[in-house]
């Protein structure tokens, strides 16, 4: 595809301007072609080998009708078509199935795609920056989930020296906490993990509220919920 062609339908099909999403006083967005031309890179659209099944994309659909960029200049940016490599660790814009953007997260503040919200920090692990998921938040705690991708071998056939089953690629997820927004901590997502990061004297209170609702620490949408309960403490 003529990349002029390409550049004309990201502006005028996949961006549009949004006056609700602002993150300061601001309510203007700067025009499409900023994000365009500093903030990503043309790449190819390839697919995982057809030899390995899986995807290394996160969400299953690209469609999304309430993503929004944040930029570190307070200008945000709405965007209709938007999944996040885990494999690569990027999020990426399709504009067609023969053009998509890899986005530089350099001026990247967070990304909110669906009511979740996706900032960069440093991972303790690898010691790079890569992206995490906001699960909750309290005034002095933060819970991340991390995505990574693992191959698993499939099975093999030693007689015959052929493997049975393909290699799969599959997505794992990490936990961490974070006191000070900048420090990480990997943790498992567990009743006894989850209550030594609260205030001891709101732990009676927050075990009652998961018992008396039936709530599972485990379960991120009713861990979600214990945690906006102890912020009402």
């Amino acid at each position: 595809m003529n990349k002029y062609l390409i550049f004309l339908l990201a502006l005028t099909v996949n961006f549009s301007f949004s006056q609700s999403a602002s993150i300061s006083s601001r309510n203007d967005f700067s025009n499409s072609r900023t994000l365009m031309s500093n903030n990503g890179l043309w790449i190819t659209n390839s697919t995982a080998s057809s030899e390995i099944k899986g995807t290394p994309y996160l969400f299953d659909s690209w469609n999304s009708d309430n993503a929004l960029i944040y930029m570190s200049d307070n200008r945000a940016y709405k965007i209709r078509s938007i999944n996040y490599n885990v494999q690569l660790e990027r999020f990426e814009a399709k504009f067609a199935e023969d053009s998509v953007l890899a986005l530089n997260p350099k001026n990247i503040k967070k990304i909110d795609i669906n009511s979740r919200t996706f900032k960069r920090y440093l991972d303790p692990q690898y010691q790079r920056n890569s992206y995490f998921e906001e699960l909750v938040k309290t005034k002095s705690l933060t819970i991340l989930r991390k995505f990574e991708t693992e191959i698993v071998e499939g099975n093999f056939n030693p007689m015959t020296q052929q493997k049975i089953t393909p290699d799969q690629m599959v997505k794992i997820e990490k936990y961490y906490s974070t006191e000070d927004g900048e420090t990480l901590s990997e943790m498992k997502l567990s009743k006894g993990a989850i209550l030594k990061l609260i205030d001891s004297d709101k732990k009676d209170a927050v075990k009652q509220h998961a018992k008396d609702n039936s709530l599972n620490y485990k379960d991120i949408n009713d861990l979600k919920a214990i945690i906006k309960y102890y912020n009402t403490l």
